[in-house]
């Protein structure tokens, strides 16, 4: 597994629908950071920003085909004409495409979170509709984290 991202932020979007990634979430062991990434419609309309390499190695082991049938077209379809491969300028911006601002309601600000193995860029009222609107409440969550905390992770030999 690649970077473990985390964090939330807000930056503004500059005129040209440019938004700047904080160093602190897109950098990694030593001083190298990510500039290439993939920028993808995720789920509940907010956008999904991939490390280029993992959104391969990922590719190669997503199988729309086993859907059977007419599915996999459909899948494939949707999913990738919102893909778009993107490199972080020498000041850490990356470019929204407006097609991609536009459907996830991301205008003059946009909210940057961590999500484990990628970013997510959100209009922070929609975000905060999404995580009000969910089941899991927080503590639930934390309970989960905490219980594991400190496990040891099983090998195959166990």
């Amino acid at each position: 597994m690649g970077k473990l991202f985390y964090g939330k932020y807000e930056h503004k979007v500059d005129s040209k629908g440019r938004v700047q990634i904080p160093a602190a979430i897109r950098q990694t062991s030593g001083d190298a950071v990510y500039t290439k990434f993939m920028l993808l419609r995720g789920s509940n309309d907010c956008l999904a920003l991939v490390p280029e390499r993992e959104f391969q190695a990922n590719f190669d082991a997503f199988r729309p085909e086993t859907l059977g049938g007419g599915e996999s077209i459909k899948v494939m379809r949707r999913l990738y004409p919102n893909a778009f491969q993107v490199v972080l300028d020498n000041q850490g911006r990356v470019l929204l495409p407006k097609n991609l601002r536009e459907l996830a309601g991301i205008e003059e600000n946009a909210l940057i979170i961590g999500v484990g193995a990628w970013i997510e860029l959100w209009n922070k009222e929609r975000y905060e509709r999404v995580c009000a609107d969910s089941d899991l409440e927080y503590d639930d969550i934390a309970d989960l984290f905490f219980s594991t905390l400190g496990r040891k992770k099983p090998t195959d030999d166990e």
